[in-house]
């Protein structure tokens, strides 16, 4: 029996087993501790024993196995490296302790690349690494690679780099200690290991190899090999971890001006506007009034039935002969001697006017804040509804001074209440405040005393230095007033947040600290009104400032406004917001400044041609009743091989009773150059530009060519459009009388001749070059022709070969962690740099290692050859390895 259960266990439990690995075992029937009375069989194999039972079937079935195993074969293809290993073992038998580095071992005699251990610190383990022995005298360590898994994914679990899933922290792979990937399969996984943050090195070697190469091939198969030689590390902590955790971290930077911008064209066509508005005679500049109000500013203009009109913010200096609207949301700069920032779109509002005046050659400074409360706009005269109040107060924190004035308007018969806070902080020790006479210095020119209109003007004198003028609105629901004990705490806790920053090193800081602390500021006073900032909505949509009025009633121009959209393709119109920049569609950006003329401009980029067609749509509605003419005419410039067309739509001597209303002259206008700007407008140059929509409409927009009342222009170009400008500009005349046709193409002509300057295809003022470390680097394999031939087209005006720049900055502040053999001045740093960070929330192109190096739709880069944004598919297909040497210098032997 003892032998016939040993015997089922093992058909049941080894057989398979046993087959696997082609055992041969003595016969089990052969069982000498047990008592079978059973002896002397002949041996007998397991595997025949077990065919005797199942049959060949079974030995068919179990055949297939082997192969699962050789799927291993990896690991076998790393053994064949046991040759130049063979090294390591030797030099390390005679050392009592581990190399440091692969420089420390090109030291001790070893010369051939492959892998090497070594203790980079004493606190360190033991790694396994691969060391180069070759390039400038050898000595170099791999430390990570870079290898883009799946280049359409973004930040996908593959994407080491850039993923930082698995940290909760602000930390990334760029600046942690996290190591990951195996040494040996470099070129088709990311690799990082402890010698990146453990071994303090000098210089930085990168490599381009291949994908999915072995480990033996690596030095052979790269096409690229460069390396800095200037120790340029050691200015930055010694290590690449050292480099990105404490120097130039990878976060979110500030942003800048827009990319493939036409800012610095607008810049220089103001300069030009004298000349332009001289061809026009009487030219009429018009006031850019939002609503039709005093001031043309964004504005509370209800607030949820705060205002009828108003709380417009303006500033000026004592030199000043007229005041400057405060914009909301933006920052003011009008003047040398002092810079205006505000908080819009959050609670409480609050402006702040930091007042350098280095020199004292400025006596006063002004901050005035106008308006009319609801209860002027509803409540007849001979109704008593509304109380006001008005009181003062000073706070004091170590050396820090706030003098401040309030202003209520309370029991307004339901209607929020208003409290308007205007105050000085100063600092005669930290700031190094100047002022006067301490009590007086600070008073009230003009001051309210009703509740209707509301006109609240204070005044800093006695040539002031470094001090801080504020605007605060506070407002509770239910017209209550703002306790002053509330008040009060608020306003110290406002103080403790200002204490915290130097104005001298900008004012957005301070603006930006109080927006972060908004909701804890409007928590102190009991029932906030959050009132809503709609000063921008009108008939016509939102989000706008817009030309309402355009003047005093002689000179009316507009009624209800004058806006300007712009779209690509069958895409939404985007309003455009007069004196700001867009560049939320990676097609065009667009642009306007508020000058005489008014004028927008979009530049077409549209990477690939993917997008159709792109318009400019400008809805207007006038003073124009039953009176009134228009008229249209087209034109068409050259200036050498820029071509400008434009079209023309003029209304005029619309008033009526005698009055004159200045007339209206709207000009859209393209601008292209085949050559120098490499335009492409389609295959028919006489209609890529076109109206879709011209003339009057009726109040819901629907298209009515006879009525001046209403009236809607809507310009396409066609055909695909790249690289071109695309423009709309406001001309005027006080005599109602619409610009003659000369007038108005000597206008354009200095208009062409200021475009012709720029190169909107060059990535104006993209540059962060000061916000990354850049070093020049030196060639082993390839050349800095070979890595300029790889730049995509799109971005070699603004990229130069030869070098590497170590986090590269976006404008709109996302960081990329390298540049290889690059550095970069253009406005898609993604498109030649590697390494995003997890940035999936809210731009999931500029995530994943090879972030941009795909390129945009359209693009058709070829195995070697790139295409607009796009690198050749060989760049895509390769890995980056990650070399560093330590301070030791390492000589040829």
């Amino acid at each position: 029996m003892c032998c016939n259960k040993f015997l089922i266990y093992l058909i049941w439990t080894n057989a398979v087993l046993s087959l696997l690995f082609s055992s041969t075992v003595a016969d089990p029937l052969d069982c000498p501790s047990c008592d079978c009375g059973e002896t002397g069989k002949e041996a007998t194999t397991l595997s025949s024993f077990v065919t005797q039972l199942s049959g060949e079937e079974g030995d068919q079935g179990l055949s297939g196995m082997p192969g699962g195993k050789g799927a291993r074969g990896p690991i076998g293809i790393r053994g064949s490296q046991g040759p130049p290993g063979s090294n390591g073992p030797q030099g390390h038998s005679t050392a009592s302790a581990p190399m440091t580095s692969c420089s420390a071992l090109r030291r001790s005699g070893f010369h051939q690349n492959g892998m090497y251990k070594i203790k980079p610190s004493t606190f360190s383990s033991e790694i396994e690494v691969y060391c180069d022995m070759e390039v400038d005298g050898g000595g170099w360590t791999l430390v990570a690679g870079v290898h883009e898994n799946n280049i359409g994914g973004k930040c996908t679990l593959g994407d080491n780099w850039s993923d930082n899933s698995f940290d909760q922290s602000d930390s990334n792979s760029w600046s942690n200690t996290r190591t990951f990937g195996n040494v040996d399969s470099v070129t088709s996984g990311d690799y990082k290991n402890s010698a990146y943050f453990n071994l303090p090195a000098n210089d930085v070697m990168v490599w381009h190899v291949p994908n999915d190469n072995l480990l033996s091939e690596w030095s052979n198969q790269a096409f690229l090999k460069y390396y800095t030689n200037n120790s340029f590390l050691t200015q930055y902590g010694g290590s690449l971890q050292d480099l990105y955790a404490n120097n130039f971290p990878m976060k979110r930077q500030e942003k800048t001006s827009s990319g493939l911008s036409v800012e610095p064209i607008l810049e220089m066509l103001n300069k030009s506007f004298t000349a332009v508005r001289e061809t026009i005679p009487n030219f009429h500049q018009y006031k850019y009034d939002g609503l039709g109000r005093r001031f043309g500013v964004m504005h509370i203009a209800s607030g949820g039935k705060m205002y009828s009109s108003g709380n417009y913010v303006s500033v000026r200096s004592g030199s000043e002969s007229s005041w400057n609207p405060v914009i909301y949301g933006e920052i003011l700069a009008v003047h040398d001697t002092y810079t205006v920032s505000n908080n819009a779109k959050k609670h409480p509002f609050t402006t702040l006017m930091y007042i350098e005046n280095s020199d004292g050659a400025e006596a006063t400074y002004d901050l005035k804040v106008e308006g009319q409360s609801y209860i002027y706009y509803r409540t007849p005269a001979s109704r008593k509804y509304g109380q006001h109040a008005t009181y003062h107060g000073g706070i004091r924190l170590k050396n820090y001074n706030m003098k401040y004035r309030v202003f209520n308007i309370f029991k307004g018969k339901g209607h929020p209440s208003i409290c308007e806070v205007h105050y000085v902080i100063y600092n005669v020790k930290e700031w190094n405040s100047k002022i006067s006479d301490e009590e007086n210095f600070y008073q009230p020119v003009e001051w309210t005393a009703g509740v209707r209109q509301i006109k609240n003007h204070m005044r800093v004198s006695g040539n002031p230095r470094n001090i801080l003028l504020g605007y605060t609105l506070f407002s509770r629901i239910k017209s209550r007033i703002v306790k002053p004990s509330e008040l009060e705490k608020t306003l110290k806790y406002m103080l403790q947040l200002i204490s915290k920053y130097n104005p001298n090193e900008g004012i957005e800081p301070m603006t930006n600290m109080l927006y972060d602390s908004s909701d804890d500021i409007c928590n102190m006073i009991t029932e906030f009104n959050y009132y809503p900032y709609d000063g921008r909505e009108t008939r016509f949509g939102t989000g706008m400032t817009n030309i309402d009025n355009g003047g005093n009633f002689m000179y009316s121009m507009y009624k209800g406004g004058s806006k300007v959209h712009t779209r690509a393709g069958d895409g939404n119109y985007h309003v455009v917001v007069y004196g700001e920049t867009y560049t939320g569609n990676p097609a065009y950006d667009v642009s306007s400044i508020m000058s005489h003329p008014f004028v927008t401009l979009m530049h077409i980029d549209n990477p690939g041609g993917v997008v159709p067609f792109f318009d400019i749509m400008v809805v207007s509605s006038t003073n124009a009743y039953d009176s009134g003419s228009s008229s249209s005419y087209d034109g068409d410039l050259t200036l050498g091989d820029f071509r400008m067309k434009y079209k023309t739509y003029n209304v005029y001597e619309t008033g009526r009773l005698g009055n004159v209303h200045a007339s209206i002259s709207e000009v859209y206008f393209v601008v292209y150059n085949l050559k120098l700007w490499k335009s492409v407008i389609g295959a028919d140059e006489q209609d890529f530009f076109k109206p879709i929509q011209w003339g009057g409409t009726d109040r819901n927009g629907a298209y009515f060519r006879s009525t001046l009342k209403y009236f809607t222009n809507s310009m396409r170009l066609s055909g695909n459009p790249r690289n071109v400008i695309f423009g709309y500009s406001l001309f005027s005349r006080t005599d109602s009388h619409p610009p003659l046709a000369g007038q108005v193409e000597a206008a354009m002509t200095i208009m062409l001749e200021t475009i012709s300057k720029f190169d909107p295809t060059n990535g104006l003022g993209c540059s962060r070059l000061e916000e990354s470390a850049v070093t020049p680097v030196q060639f082993h394999t390839g050349s800095s022709q070979d890595v300029a031939n790889s730049i995509p087209p799109t971005q070699r005006l603004d990229t130069t070969a030869g070098y590497l720049q170590l986090r590269a900055v976006s404008p709109e502040g996302l960081p990329f962690a390298m540049c290889p053999g690059v550095k970069t001045e253009g406005c898609s740093p993604s498109t030649v740099c590697i390494g995003g960070i997890n940035s999936l929330k809210d731009n999931a192109e500029a995530c994943g290692d090879f972030t941009g190096y795909a390129g945009v739709p359209g693009d058709k880069p070829t195995e070697t050859e790139p295409d607009g944004k796009a690198h050749s598919l060989k760049d895509v297909d390769s890995s980056i390895l990650i070399f560093t040497r330590d301070r030791h210098s390492t000589t040829t032997s």
